[in-house]
């Protein structure tokens, strides 16, 4: 096999590997969040973890950090870091985890080209438009579901996740615009986040996690810190590289296909005909807006 041919099989699994574990992190938390966990409990065990892992890619990159700046970077917590997982923890209190792997990420595709329009000044073409008017219609069918649908009630959960998906949308329009270098922003975020997050959660008395086994503990710092935050982005970006940001783009949407099918698998969640409908067609809708149209400047 050629080098070409053989960096795009590697970055193919790469990229598999990250979506598929996006998608099984709205399981482990929602998981958490039954046992008794609150948002902040799994923030500060998701971001405290991935700290530790991610501690050093920060200090080697800290040339590059001071030049970010401490606002910026803060921009970062206040987006993708530690208001986003308060987010996702909130949501997934009310709403199962097939929603909050899908609602999430979904939301995030959309209010990214919105909010690339003024910020970046990138307007989508009348195709790409259209297919992102798919998207909401995916969505709005997922959250149906929680309406009258599998889950009633989870409506409040679903506004709460799409919340989520809009700052992390807003997250990754800021990285291209600030030009802030993937893995030492992510590493940055992830350490500036748990300083945020931990002053906070040891003056409440650090939640539940004292009173929970230190395996449940343990399963959920891994899985959310380390395997979601640390390794996942690692190997999401080292895809892009690999393979070219179009190709490792189409990759996120298995992201809410495998949270979909993880809940079904691990937690028992009902497969209702709305949420099965709304997937597809924001799954598909997102391939198109990828593959098929553009954006203009």
């Amino acid at each position: 096999m050629s080098l070409p041919g053989r960096n795009i099989v590697i970055g193919l699994l790469f990229g598999l590997a990250a979506a598929l574990i996006w998608g099984g992190q709205a399981v482990v938390a929602r998981s958490g969040t039954v046992a008794g966990y609150s948002p902040l409990d799994l923030a500060v065990l998701r971001y405290s973890a991935a700290a530790l892992v991610l501690l050093p890619f920060a200090w080697r990159a800290r040339r590059v950090l001071a030049e970010i700046g401490l606002p910026k970077l803060l921009g970062l917590v206040a987006t993708g870091g530690a208001a986003n997982a308060l987010l996702f923890g909130w949501g997934l209190v009310h709403a199962p985890a097939s929603h909050g792997g899908t609602i999430a990420p979904i939301t995030s595709a959309v209010m990214g080209a919105v909010i690339a329009i003024p910020l970046l000044g990138e307007w989508p073409t009348r195709g790409r438009a259209i297919a992102l008017g798919f998207i909401v219609s995916g969505i709005l069918m997922i959250g149906w579901d929680g309406i009258g649908g599998s889950h009633p009630g989870a409506w409040r959960g679903d506004l709460i996740l799409m919340c989520a998906g809009s700052v992390w949308g807003a997250f990754t329009v800021l990285l291209r615009r600030w030009r802030i270098p993937a893995l030492a922003g992510n590493a940055a975020m992830c350490v500036l986040s748990a300083l945020v997050l931990l002053p906070p959660w040891l003056l409440l008395g650090g939640g539940v996690v004292p009173e929970m086994p230190w395996q449940t503990n343990l399963l959920q710092g891994f899985a959310q810190g380390v395997l979601s935050s640390a390794i996942a982005t690692t190997l999401y970006a080292r895809a892009g590289e690999m393979m070219g940001a179009t190709r490792t783009a189409c990759l996120t949407t298995m992201v809410p296909v495998a949270a979909v099918l993880l809940s079904v698998l691990i937690l028992n969640e009902p497969l209702g005909l709305a949420k099965l409908a709304g997937v597809m067609v924001a799954v598909g809708a997102m391939l198109v807006a990828v593959l098929v149209t553009g954006r203009r400047s």
